[in-house]
């Protein structure tokens, strides 16, 4: 029994066959426990998925009976009151009897044509001007998602639309706001065991996730919109099902309902443990008749392996094993025994053998070298190859996109140049309409009249309060003639920047195309960057303009990323002999010394991670270089960088 513990081949038969039943065993079970647990899972995914669905069909509902309700009351006859100001508090109480008879949690509130709230079904102070967020877009109502009131603060939805007169329905009288309590909403999501998540599929964005019943992190929400069946949140294993029907109304809003998989594939995990209780029965006789089986057919071969051994011992080749058996090891003995004679015979041929396997060697060995040399060489040459045709391909990519642009922001700019030319335009007529309104409106209340019409007409105009109605009307319509002023002047300067009909040679001024780029990236540096300009060139240069206004565009912007406070931008243009020279020096971080002389190579960029390609400054060295000029950089550290540009006045294109 001893000797056959210790019996390589022994142990190795009874590994195989244990090994072959233990494993055939596990296939089976994997495959039993898969289908059970695939089983529970559909039917998991799908009860999951029907309540995910009622709990969408149920905020639908209420959000859909709400809107309803808006359009109907929209079309009441005493919303015309609007138009007065609701002097009587009709609208008011209508309101009010409203979210009474309906029983509203939330609140209705009506502005006038002119966006101010005339009525409220709860107190609300004077002056509220409509929020941005409830501007009515048409006609239907429209649904408001999650956001916090801005009259009340509570984090709320809400539905408006735009009011008619009963007498011109082409007559705005006022817009009308319905809001829900975001709470109502959460109520109807929580009532039942299951864990609820509300989310926006196409934006990804999380609106509700059971009262901080499930954790879920910022980069976890894309495996909602993938509506995986199981997924991950947390560290916690969850089965889902998700809502399947898409709801116009809610702007794409859609449910998921999860369970933990601990709890629901519990009933699993006993077909486990009585799958590996049975495995360990069915394997105790296993493993005996294996140990039985595998001393049988030991035996034979543990005497060839003593035969071996003393031949190997003493080189004594013959020696010969004993056959006593006809089955395979007795087959496997003759053959030994035959092998062993050939070997004999073959002895003498050995040395003579190993040498020339040795020259052979040496000369397999000094080819493959030699392959190898030449493979890294050509290996190394198709690299350089391949790494400047990258850098050619992005820099081609990057002009197309450049180009692309350049038409998109100039068909914009001729788009919007002849409606803001109407509204500009049209400002003053108004403010002049609107003195003349003013004045007519002072004469007529110092034409003579009796006591009690003129107590009326000033306690109207004390309720309407026509001194800050005066006083405001003007300012807005100053402001607004300000702002299309604004508007029209970049307008002008994209439809200058982009320069599409400049793509040939051309005469220009190159302090055109930097108050252009400077006008653009405005905002990027309004009340934090001070722009110097010292232009002593002004003469025209002939050059590519877009192209030339592209490179002033990464070098600008370049300059403003640098700045990371308050700062001081210096552009200045002379001419130096044939050359029209441009400096822009900014008062940013630096550049170090390390760095500097990499600034122009393709893909070299100090920029975080998706700020920059690091081809701006390679393209614009290249469009410097096409008009037969060059860029020098100066930098000190803490201090700024300074970019020169020399172009020549009339350079001489291939």
């Amino acid at each position: 029994m001893r000797r056959w513990l210790t019996s390589s081949i022994g142990r190795k038969l009874l590994a195989s066959f244990v090994g072959i039943f233990f494993v055939t065993y596990l296939l089976t079970a994997a495959f039993v426990f898969t289908s059970v647990r695939n089983s529970m899972a559909h039917a998991e995914s799908d009860a999951l998925t029907h309540l995910a669905n009622q709990k969408i069909e149920q905020v639908s509902s209420q959000v859909q009976g709400l809107a309803t309700n808006l359009n109907a009351w929209s079309q009441l006859e005493v919303m015309n009151d609007l138009i007065s100001g609701d002097v009587d508090k009709r609208v008011a109480r209508t309101l009010v009897n409203l979210k009474q008879q309906y029983a509203l949690t939330g609140e209705i509130y009506a502005f006038d044509a002119q966006n101010k709230l005339v009525a409220a079904s709860t107190a609300q102070p004077l002056n509220v001007v409509l929020p941005a967020i409830w501007v009515s877009p048409g006609n239907a109502p429209t649904f408001i998602d999650k956001h916090f009131n801005p009259l009340t603060g509570q984090a709320s939805i809400a539905l408006n639309t735009s009011m008619k007169a009963s007498f011109a329905s082409d007559f705005k009288i006022g817009t009308l706001v319905v809001t829900v309590p975001w709470g109502s909403i959460e109520k109807l999501l929580t009532e039942g065991s299951q864990r609820i998540l509300l989310y926006k599929d196409e934006s990804s964005v999380l609106l509700f996730s059971g009262k901080n019943q499930v954790r879920i992190e910022k980069n976890e929400l894309p495996a909602l919109t993938a509506r995986e069946p199981e997924l991950m949140l947390s560290s916690v294993q969850y089965v889902a099902g998700y809502s399947q029907e898409y709801h116009p109304l809610l702007n794409d809003w859609h449910v998921a309902a999860l369970r933990e998989t601990s709890i629901a594939y519990l009933p699993i995990r006993l077909v486990a443990l009585k799958l590996a209780f049975l495995g360990f029965l069915l394997g105790i006789p296993i493993v005996l008749t294996v140990r039985w089986l595998s001393r049988r057919l030991t035996r034979p071969v543990e005497s060839l392996t003593r035969v071996v051994s003393d031949i190997t011992s003493s080189g004594d080749l013959s020696q010969r094993s004993e056959v006593d058996s006809s089955d395979e090891l007795g087959t496997l003995a003759r053959a030994f025994n035959v092998m062993a004679e050939n070997l004999q015979r073959s002895a003498i041929d050995r040395e003579k053998f190993v040498v020339e396997l040795e020259d052979l060697n040496k000369t397999l060995e000094q080819r493959v070298n030699a392959r190898t040399k030449e493979l890294e060489a050509t290996n190394n040459e198709l690299t350089g190859v391949i790494g400047d045709l990258k850098s050619a391909q992005s820099q081609l990519v990057h002009a197309e996109k450049m180009a692309s642009l350049g038409q998109l922001v100039a068909g914009v700019a001729h788009e919007l140049n002849n409606p803001i030319s109407f509204i500009y335009a049209n400002f003053p007529h108004l403010e002049n309409y609107t003195q003349v309104m003013l004045e007519l409106i002072e004469e007529m209340r110092r034409l003579p009249m009796d006591q009690d019409h003129r107590a009326g007409i000033e306690q109207k105009i004390q309720a309407i309060d026509l001194e800050f109605i005066k006083e405001d009307t003007l300012k807005i319509i100053r402001s607004g003639n300000s702002g299309a002023s604004r508007i029209k002047e970049i307008i002008s300067s994209l439809r200058s920047f982009s320069r599409l009909d400049e793509a040939e040679l051309k005469s220009v001024l190159l302090e055109d195309g930097l108050n252009d780029t400077l006008a653009i990236l405005q905002h990027q540096m309004k009340g934090r960057i001070e722009v110097v300009r010292d232009y002593q060139l002004n003469k025209p240069v002939m050059c590519r303009a877009g192209q030339i206004n592209q490179v002033f565009m990464n070098l600008i912007y370049n300059a403003i990323q640098a700045t990371e406070g308050p700062g001081i931008l210096r552009i200045t243009t002379v001419r130096e002999g044939e050359f029209a020279v441009i400096s822009i020096d900014d008062s940013g971080k630096g550049i170090p010394p390390d760095v500097i002389g990499k600034i122009f190579d393709p893909f070299f960029t100090t920029k975080k991670v998706g700020e920059g390609t690091g081809l701006g400054l390679s393209i614009s060295y290249g469009i410097v270089e096409k008009h037969g000029g060059h860029i020098e950089v100066t930098s000190e550290v803490g201090r700024g960088t300074k970019f020169t540009l020399r172009l020549p006045m009339n350079p001489e294109f291939d």
